[in-house]
């Protein structure tokens, strides 16, 4: 299947103050690789929006492994379609440095009426560009195996079993040109809802997101709710963000190990 590919260099920006990718930055960096991939086939976010159209991603399943020493270096990230039917698309990401795979994800596109507000079918012209009769190559098939989509969530949590319960602010930046708060801004409300402690001995390497409701501008602040889970080698979080109508945005699973 036809494979899009950007080399990326990794900036000061890029880093937090522990030297580690930013988890908020990968989404950034995906949906532009995503953008540009949707380009060379004429189907840019300009292009749809004439149509009353917009790509919204419903979901988002990353794995990501950094030791550290990523600024200044070229990440190369490539990105490939599959199953492009109905109302959704599925785009893979895998993440390499000096040819050594470090991560890996899949996100699930949609296709919004801007003007309804709500999801509508792909457009067949969509689906005809990015499907063909090409099968997966074995590195493809590979990832498809073992990064998969978001299960649905079905349960909320109960608020009373949060370990921290906080508020955040919706800056102007924060929305986009779909007049909503942007894809990328989520995941770091998440992360900023897990405790300075935690934050300071762990690192993030995994994170499942999966987008409920859009929030559009507001000068209400979200609440966000957080339970934290340790394990054997690792930690867990679990994060919802409401709107502060009690509207469930967006729920969040992190995995973090400790620091080297």
């Amino acid at each position: 299947m036809e494979e899009y590919k950007k080399i990326y260099k990794v900036q000061h920006y890029d880093m937090d103050r522990d030297h580690y990718m930013k988890i908020n930055r990968l989404f950034d960096i995906m949906t532009a690789v995503a953008t540009e991939h949707s380009t060379l086939h004429n189907i840019d976010a300009k292009q749809l929006m004439e149509q009353g159209m917009s790509w919204v991603v419903h979901d988002i399943n990353v794995d990501f492994s950094d030791d550290g020493n990523l600024y200044e270096k070229n990440i190369t990230v490539k990105s490939f379609v599959n199953n492009v039917k109905g109302v959704y698309m599925l785009r893979y990401f895998t993440f390499y440095n000096e040819g050594k795979l470090i991560g890996k994800a899949v996100a699930k596109w949609l296709v919004l009426d801007v003007g309804k507000r709500r999801i509508t079918k792909i457009p067949n012209d969509i689906i005809a560009a990015f499907m063909s009769d090409d099968q997966p190559t074995e590195n493809q098939q590979t990832i498809m195996d073992t990064v998969k989509p978001i299960k649905q969530h079905s349960n909320k949590m109960m608020e009373d079993k949060a370990s921290v319960v906080q508020q955040m602010d919706i800056r102007y930046s924060d929305i986009d040109e779909n007049m909503h708060v942007n894809n990328s801004v989520y995941p770091l409300w998440a992360m900023e809802s897990i405790s300075r402690e935690t934050l300071q001995s762990h690192k993030i390497y995994s994170m499942q997101i999966t987008y409920k409701k859009e929030q559009v501008e507001s000068d209400n602040a979200v609440k966000i709710v957080c339970q934290e889970s340790c394990l054997a080698d690792s930690m867990s979080e679990h994060i919802e963000i409401y709107s502060h109508d009690e509207e469930l945005l967006c729920i969040v699973d992190t995995r973090l190990k400790p620091m080297k």
